[in-house]
């Protein structure tokens, strides 16, 4: 069952990328690491893909101020930064971005607050991409209908995507919770993220 969850990233990718294609200025991301060569690294990473910061900060509070600015951001950043964590950073940036983790597994496994998106290292450039580029498109699409009202609770979304999978990959709920369960350990996406992901593909 492990092709599901590729096939829909690449929908994702081969619907959605066309905007981004060239054009990848239509990201606001911010980096994010109080390493001087980390943060050169990752930057390095992202502009190899064609995706160009618009801000390299070494605390949380540069980058909340840079995206206070511009708003509907990707923030970049390590688990623990010179002032606060990535959990610390997505409670204050609330509605206005995303928060990206990159680090060692032991370091993201500290992260509780479950808005946190996670990208496991050793870092392989195109899980990266693949990862902003999903971000983008739950910060920037419209989604379905089914899933547009933010007041729908995570809980409901894990539900709906498990209906779909029973549906459309004739899995039993229990499978269907696994599935999801384990594509979002695999991923690095919170299981609320990896839900909307699935219900967006089959939509």
């Amino acid at each position: 069952m492990t092709w599901i969850f590729d096939s829909f990233i690449i929908k994702y990718k081969f619907e959605f990328g066309i905007l981004l294609k060239g054009g990848h200025g239509m990201h606001r991301i911010i980096v994010a690491f109080g390493n001087d060569n980390n943060r050169n690294r990752i930057a390095e990473i992202l502009e190899s893909g064609g995706y160009t910061p618009i801000k390299l900060c070494k605390t949380g509070k540069e980058a909340i101020r840079a995206a206070r600015n511009v708003g509907g951001v990707i923030i970049v950043c390590s688990y623990k930064l010179v002032d606060m964590t990535a959990d610390d950073l997505a409670y204050d940036i609330g509605d206005i971005g995303t928060v990206l983790a990159v680090g060692k597994p032991a370091m993201l496994d500290m992260c509780e607050n479950e808005s946190v998106c996670k990208l496991p290292t050793p870092l392989k450039k195109q899980d990266m991409f693949s990862a902003l580029e999903m971000l983008s498109e739950l910060q920037g699409k419209k989604v379905s209908p089914a899933v547009k009202d933010r007041s729908t609770s995570d809980k409901e979304l894990i539900q709906q995507a498990k209906l779909v999978l029973m549906e459309k990959c004739s899995m039993t709920e229990p499978e269907a919770h696994r599935f999801i369960q384990k594509k979002s350990m695999d991923s690095g996406f919170k299981m609320s993220t990896t839900a909307r992901l699935i219900i967006n593909s089959y939509d």
